[in-house]
């Protein structure tokens, strides 16, 4: 479905709500602000555009290279991102990167995930931290 441009900037504000969040439980402090703003562009930049979809009459081999397609951009954002999260967590102290490695275990908050105790052991497993560090954020 196409996402219209007032669902783009509820996505993005609430993208920037996360991220403050995050920030303010890490305690980031002045010398850690360019780690930071890397890691913070790193994950607006993962959810920016939504690729067009395939033709509605596409076929499956169309379908297939689309979704292939679609997964490897995915992998690269996430390639980036463990980088980001790399130098960040080089910037932290051993407290705030404990925190952060918490809040990408447990990207949802809590144990469950916060939302009807589905997360880290539910039957969908990694699938549900895909969010890759957004943790702890409502």
């Amino acid at each position: 479905r196409e996402m219209t441009p007032e669902m783009q900037e509820r996505m993005q504000s609430r993208m920037q709500a996360r991220l403050d969040k995050m920030a303010e439980r890490l305690e980031i402090k002045a010398s850690q602000q360019d780690a930071w703003q890397a890691y913070a562009k790193v994950h607006k930049d993962m959810f920016d555009a939504r690729p067009t979809p395939p033709a509605k009459d596409a076929d499956a081999a169309t379908l297939a290279r689309h979704r292939a397609d679609m997964a490897a951009k995915m992998a690269t954002k996430l390639a980036t991102l463990s980088d980001a999260t790399a130098k960040l967590q080089g910037a932290l102290t051993p407290e705030q990167a404990k925190t952060l490695a918490d809040m990408t275990r447990h990207p949802m908050g809590g144990r469950h995930g916060g939302k009807g105790g589905r997360g880290e052991h539910s039957r969908h497993g990694q699938m549900s931290g895909m969010g890759g560090g957004m943790g702890g954020m409502r």
